[in-house]
């Protein structure tokens, strides 16, 4: 039990002379190689550490079971698999870019938005309007809807006028 605390959060970065990354299907699958020794870690999951201000760097890795292989510093540096993680993170964080505010109606503790978005006209659902947006600054927003999936407003300040009424509140 005499363990420093720099073992037990020993950090394993990954690259890509410890690291192969392949698609597997629709899923990303991982093979590592540490002393010499090679191990399939299976299909994995990438979460960025900082998924506001980070989009290719600082990128955890885990099993199936949520547990921590280790940490990509840079998605760049993998060159011929930087494809494939950066699609699968795409595919992960796809968050429609609201464009406009067509109509916000609170009921029961829920407000439905009726937005535009870079990919059409949407309809979607928020418990607890003020918790489910997050405001980053510089008029930017991240809006989550009840099935966790994210919206976001650019910039709330290049909305048109009505839409900003509608929203500036929670802003």
């Amino acid at each position: 039990m005499n363990n420093t605390l720099s073992q037990i959060i020993e950090i394993l970065y990954l690259t890509p002379e410890n690291s192969v990354f392949t698609q597997k299907g629709d899923f990303v699958a991982l093979t590592t190689v540490q002393n010499g020794e090679k191990k399939d870690h299976g299909i994995v999951k990438l979460r960025r550490l900082f998924p506001f201000e980070e989009l290719w760097n600082d990128i955890t890795v885990m099993d199936a079971s949520g547990e921590e292989i280790g940490v990509i510093a840079s998605i760049d540096c993998f060159k011929e698999m930087a494809d494939i993680l950066k699609n699968e993170l795409e595919r992960v964080y796809f968050t429609p870019k609201i464009s406009k505010i067509y109509a916000m109606k609170d009921k029961y503790g829920f407000s439905t938005w009726d937005v535009e978005t870079d990919i059409g006209r949407v309809t979607f659902s928020v418990k607890d309007t003020f918790r489910s947006i997050v405001s980053l600054g510089g008029g930017r927003a991240i809006i989550t809807d009840v099935d966790g999936s994210r919206y976001e407003i650019v910039d709330a300040s290049k909305l048109d006028k009505s839409s900003y009424k509608k929203v500036e509140l929670y802003l």
